[in-house]
């Protein structure tokens, strides 16, 4: 996934995204300045993030699968490893998969393809992911996924009941390029999970200290890469705000986890905020793993808008 990546661009009510037909990250998302008419960054454009995952569409995991290796219905399989510093296998197998545009007008559009099966995940999803325009929205993103079993003759190798599933989104914030250390992030999550540097979650802990982001803290000093939880069932939003301009950044979602990440690797042009429905290495602990019942689809998506103060 790179930001040359053939893509396409939708604008409506003051907000244009360009969005990529390769595993569909959303490379770029701005805003109307209303004094100026000047486009403003939301995120931070993917040329800007080369090795982050710039806004990709993360399935089927999110985040890290531990030493590439899981077990699944009394079966063992083993996944491609991408992180060469921990042998884990981040972020699933989307952002390698071309869509197609299955349906686009000016303020939306519709991308389709499928998860072929692998040896390292031997299930066939097909997916759906839509992203709109509209000046009182914002942006919204929704991907939908259903487990498409092929037809299987052969008697030796049956198709598996159900199929592990979790999925994300990885758009770094950013406050019209504003400084991270002058930026303010809220959270509203009570938990954070303990994680080893592998990745593997060995238990959480009530929020507090430099990872206490329920009263929006100054984000200057502090080094986050962690999944949060605890959210609001009913939905919860996230709320990036440059205070000296007023410029602020919100994403809505309701899904149970969220990574905030302050972007390090990408010298903290921005900072990581990624609604998932399941921690880092469900694949094996199984704590909110979904199983995909053939034929069913699941649904799962976010929003950004801009605001100034």
């Amino acid at each position: 996934m790179t930001a040359s990546a053939p893509s396409v661009t939708i604008s409506a009510g003051g907000y244009a995204a360009t969005v990529a037909t390769r595993g569909g990250a959303l490379l770029s998302l701005t805003s109307q300045d209303p004094a100026t008419g000047a486009p403003q960054n939301l995120i931070v454009p993917a040329q800007r993030a080369e090795g982050g995952y710039p806004g990709a569409v993360l399935a089927p995991w999110p985040n890290r699968v531990v030493k590439s290796r899981y077990r699944y219905r009394e079966a063992e399989y083993s996944l491609q490893p991408n992180e060469e510093e921990t042998g884990a296998a981040m972020h699933g197998l989307l952002h390698g998969v071309q869509l197609s545009i299955q349906h686009q007008r000016e303020s939306e559009v519709h991308l389709t393809g499928v998860i072929e099966p692998t040896e390292g995940y031997p299930f066939r999803l097909e997916v759906v992911l839509v992203y709109r325009v509209a000046g009182h929205l914002g942006l919204t993103a929704t991907l939908s996924t259903r487990y498409m079993p092929e037809t299987d003759d052969d008697a030796e190798s049956p198709q598996l009941p159900t199929a592990p599933y979790g999925a994300g989104f990885h758009p770094y914030l950013t406050a019209a390029d504003a400084p991270l250390k002058s930026c303010r992030l809220r959270l509203p999550a009570s938990t954070v999970a303990n994680t080893k540097p592998t990745g593997k979650v060995v238990g959480s802990s009530p929020v507090s200290g430099d990872l206490d982001l329920t009263d929006g803290p100054l984000l200057a000093g502090l080094r986050i890469d962690h999944a949060y939880t605890g959210l609001p069932e009913e939905g919860w939003s996230a709320e990036l705000l440059h205070g000296p301009s007023g410029f602020m950044v919100r994403m809505i979602s309701d899904t149970a986890w969220a990574q905030v990440y302050t972007g390090e690797r990408i010298d903290r042009a921005g900072v990581a905020v990624e609604p998932m429905t399941c921690p880092p290495n469900a694949f094996n602990s199984g704590k909110d793993l979904i199983d995909l019942e053939p034929g069913a689809w699941h649904r799962v998506g976010y929003s950004l808008e801009a605001f100034r103060l």
